[in-house]
């Protein structure tokens, strides 16, 4: 339905963002170019809302698995290298 939309909101941060006032008054723009009709205004701010969510969560995701990427390479102590450490200094104090 408004899938050249979709393609310039997700082109830019702008969707990551996206309100639904945003939304609203983005759609109001295009009733006044003639590029919408008032009676789709519910399913487009549905569908950039849904699309601006999923946006979202894909950089969210992205992000993490290349900050995982990038520690896991990093020399780190992990949580069990410094439990192994304090189990060893706890062996020493007590001799």
């Amino acid at each position: 339905m408004f899938e050249t939309l979709d393609k310039l909101f997700l082109a830019g941060l702008g969707a990551m963002t996206m309100t639904r006032e945003r939304a609203e008054a983005i759609f109001e723009e295009y009733v006044q170019k003639g590029k919408a009709k008032r009676e789709e205004k519910s399913g487009f701010v549905k569908e950039i809302l849904e699309l601006a969510a999923k946006s979202r969560a894909d950089l969210e995701k992205i992000i993490s698995e290349q900050l995982h990427k990038v520690l896991t390479q990093m020399p780190l102590a992990t949580k069990e290298d410094l439990k192994r450490l304090e189990e060893k200094i706890d062996q020493l104090l007590k001799k």
